[in-house]
């Protein structure tokens, strides 16, 4: 078949290989002018290169790393690839160490060195309940409803904190199903799952610039700054319409933003439409500080954050990274409250 695509972020790039393999002939469509839609590589005022966002990857995101390997690329290489370890700077927290996730994580929380006898049996006797339901619960339930049963200190130093770095939402607006299905990825699917994979490369360098690549040596058509203005139906061909071309296509797959996905789509089915327009975004700030002779204890420190005066989740010491010292990171996740102000 001939196959449209429109966006080439890492989901339209993900999708084009696996159409380009089956055998069918693949066109790309991207507003912008380049691969990777928010996860890329930018420069920025003075000749300095900085991630779209600070991006981590853990060890259960096989499909990812398949894809990364599929384009050429060596996520040992590109990956730097660490137990998963959320300390803070005087290295107080959570330290998994070596073999089965699940129990690692329970012996982590046992030794907890800040948090009582009641507190850590809090959280260990809530997480075998979780394994025991196969990390299921109610569809509509929030993260915070869910976990009101677990010691309060522990709720805001770890179960909040890993909600909003793994969703990108508060936890009284987060799902309890979604935030479930993280930790059973993590925790249920063998050795090195919960593993962090920090990139020790400039982000376009782990996918856009291998797909682009890869792109060309298969005869994927890619189409930058080429925004799709229209799909329309002959009633057998889809017709990808922009500023400079009509093409016809047997199918269509939106990778783009929900906003853009609705517009395309409400002249073809508005109650669709509807839907993905009502879907609302939260915002990713990252801040680049430079600090030179800094260097923190770990590549990675968990923050103390809150709503009110400490916006910030995570510090990444880029000099242990990606080898640009006096470089740090900081990620503020669900960051809109502070967008607004």
């Amino acid at each position: 078949m001939r196959v449209a695509i429109v966006g080439a972020g890492w989901a339209g790039v993900a999708a084009a290989v696996h159409a380009r393999r089956q055998g069918h002939h693949v066109s790309v469509f991207e507003m912008a002018g380049h691969l990777g839609g928010r996860a890329r590589t930018v420069q920025m005022p003075g000749d300095v290169a900085a991630d779209n966002g600070q991006h981590i990857l853990i060890g259960a995101y096989t499909e990812t790393l398949r894809l990364m390997r599929l384009l050429g690329v060596d996520p040992d290489q590109l990956l730097q690839r660490r137990s998963l370890c959320l300390v803070d700077a005087q290295g107080k927290g959570l330290h998994l160490g070596p073999g089965s996730p699940q129990w690692a994580f329970m012996r982590a929380v046992l030794k907890h060195r800040d948090w009582t006898w009641r507190e850590r049996l809090g959280l260990t006797t809530e997480l075998l309940r979780w394994v025991a339901r196969g990390f299921r619960c109610e569809p509509d339930i929030s993260v915070a409803a869910f976990t009101d049963g677990i010691p309060e200190r522990v709720r805001s130093e770890f179960i909040d904190p890993l909600c909003v770095a793994a969703l990108n939402t508060l936890p009284h607006e987060a799902s309890a199903a979604t935030f479930l299905r993280v930790l059973r990825d993590s925790l249920q699917s063998g050795p090195g799952s919960a593993d962090l994979l920090l990139p020790c490369r400039p982000l376009s360098e782990l996918l856009p610039e291998p797909a682009g690549r890869w792109f060309n040596q298969h005869g994927v058509g890619l189409h930058t700054h080429q925004r799709v203005l229209e799909l329309r139906s002959d009633g057998s061909q889809w017709h990808v319409i922009t500023m400079s071309m009509d093409e016809p296509f047997d199918q269509v797959l939106l990778a783009c933003t929900s906003s853009e996905a609705a517009r395309l789509v409400r002249p073809i089915n508005t109650q669709w439409a509807s839907v993905a327009s009502a879907l609302r975004y939260e915002s990713i700030t990252t801040v680049t500080l430079f600090s030179p002779g800094t260097r923190l204890p770990q590549p990675m420190l968990a923050l103390q954050s809150d709503q009110t005066h400490h916006p910030a989740q995570f510090v990444f010491d880029q000099g242990q990274l990606t080898a640009r010292p006096g470089e740090l990171t900081f990620v503020v996740s669900a960051a809109q409250s502070w967008a607004d102000r």
